[in-house]
């Protein structure tokens, strides 16, 4: 079925419309990822038969202010009502877009005693509107909420776009709230067009230092059956169960050869004393080799300068791949490079041996590793439980001197209004618990370590 819910005002007079319906049907783990209207499969009399229902239901309670009537729909289109929420909802805005109100200032005008602004037979829904949630999530471990620092943010704004935020760079993300990060709106004649510009800002987002679910969400507004408007609450399990966005994916070779380049134009200009592009020498001589992490993952780059000058040409060799590139300006946001030929513009930032560019996958970060000992940087092994992120340790279920079995559950971490458990990844003795319940812990912090059971 699809999820289709209707919005509702009432006064303080008896007075209550319906301002049309929003479909929210894509969904995971019941919580909505999309939310447009109108719904690509409403017409004129099912709007009329949902929208009266919906009133009926509020004027049976007397209700007073925005709600949210909420239904299923199914393909006959007969619809099954759900439930009632009583507040202006996170996906409001796509409703304001194509109606042209203010639903934030009818609120305030029904507290203080006033009429609705209209009567039902004068609101006009006119366009289309689609709306999606920028989380601080992973979408490659099962949409685990993210923490951090909020490095870099520039919203894609432009004609058509509305994004509704209140994040600052520099901006700490904390495991305490809600982990969504911003709303982005867009408005078109058509479903279509909404729909592009929609893909188009979210890969133009540019939010560095802290994961985002852009990728997912770009790639499930891509995806045809979306596009066509056949989406129904069964959307994600049955078509995007495998996609990309899901899994993690390696950086790309390109990507790969712009950190390389960045990292040596830094060192290069450390050495120079100098701004611009200087320091770029050493034609003919021995290639520079890089080794950069992304998470545990180890990739060697060598990077050949096959010129002098203020912009030499490159080459950087990754395995069995060659990129050829140019580093033709940088300023600390922004770097412009031709790669293999085709420039491009890419958001980056870089502290130190760290280095976040916003690539093909979202916010990806790099570190560099060539100058760590190799033993420096050695894990503490599967019997280190972590915790995954910034959270509160809500119960302890072990002991020092406990024996556990591979899976078996150790901690529940409470982060960002979830609970995340916690388990052990071997067979052993625990050896020393680092936490109590009620403790606040960071991300990557040692829990509880396991000496492996003898064989």
């Amino acid at each position: 079925p699809r999820h289709v819910e209707i919005q509702v005002f009432g006064d303080q007079h008896g007075s209550i419309v319906y301002l049309g319906e929003r479909d929210c049907s894509v969904q995971r783990r019941h919580q909505k990822v999309v939310e447009e209207a109108p719904c690509p499969v409403m017409t004129a009399e099912l709007r009329q038969a949902m929208g009266t229902a919906a009133v009926k239901a509020a004027a049976s309670v007397n209700y007073v202010g925005a709600g949210t009537v909420e239904f299923l729909l199914d393909q006959s289109g007969e619809f099954f009502f759900l439930e009632m929420n009583t507040r202006l909802q996170v996906e409001h805005p796509v409703t304001e877009l194509i109606t042209g109100q203010d639903l934030v200032a009818w609120q305030i005008r029904v507290a203080e005693g006033q009429p609705l602004p209209l009567k039902q037979d004068e609101v006009r829904l006119t366009g289309h509107a689609m709306e999606v949630r920028l989380y601080a999530e992973d979408a490659t471990q099962n949409f685990l909420p993210q923490t951090g620092t909020a490095l870099r943010w520039e919203p894609a704004l432009r004609e058509g776009i509305r994004i509704d935020h209140g994040l600052v760079e520099g901006q700490a993300i904390t495991p305490f709230y809600d982990p969504m990060l911003a709303k982005v709106i867009a408005y078109g004649a058509t479903r279509e067009e909404a729909r592009r510009k929609l893909v188009r800002a979210v890969e133009d987002c540019v939010l560095l230092g802290v994961n985002g679910n852009q990728r997912f969400l770009a790639n499930l507004l891509s995806h045809p059956e979306f596009a066509a408007g056949n989406a129904t609450t069964a959307f994600i399990a049955e078509h995007f169960a495998s996609d990309p966005s899901l899994s993690p994916q390696p950086p790309k070779a390109s990507e790969l050869a712009a950190a390389a380049a960045l990292l040596f134009q830094q060192s290069a200009n450390a050495r120079a004393h100098q701004g611009g592009l200087a320091g770029w020498r050493n034609a003919g001589s021995a290639p520079w080799r890089f080794l950069l992490k992304q998470g545990e993952q180890p990739f060697a780059v060598e990077l050949e300068v096959l010129g002098d000058g203020p912009q030499p040409s490159l080459l950087a060799t990754i395995g069995e791949q060659q990129v050829s590139l140019k580093l033709l300006a940088s300023d600390g946001r922004w770097a412009t490079l031709e790669l293999d030929g085709i420039r491009q513009r890419l958001a980056y930032h870089l502290a130190g041996d760290n280095l976040w560019l916003y690539g093909h996958n979202g916010n990806l970060q790099l570190t560099d590793i060539t100058h760590l000992p190799v033993n420096s940087a050695a894990s503490a092994g599967s019997g280190s439980v972590k915790a995954p992120m910034d959270g509160a340790i809500v119960e302890v279920l072990v002991e020092e001197g406990s024996q556990v079995s591979k899976g078996q559950l150790l901690v529940v971490l409470e982060a960002m209004k979830m609970e995340h458990p916690l388990k052990a990844s071997i067979d052993g003795v625990v050896r020393r618990i680092g936490i109590s319940r009620g403790d606040q812990v960071k991300n990557r912090q040692l829990l509880v370590e396991i000496e492996a059971a003898e064989a």
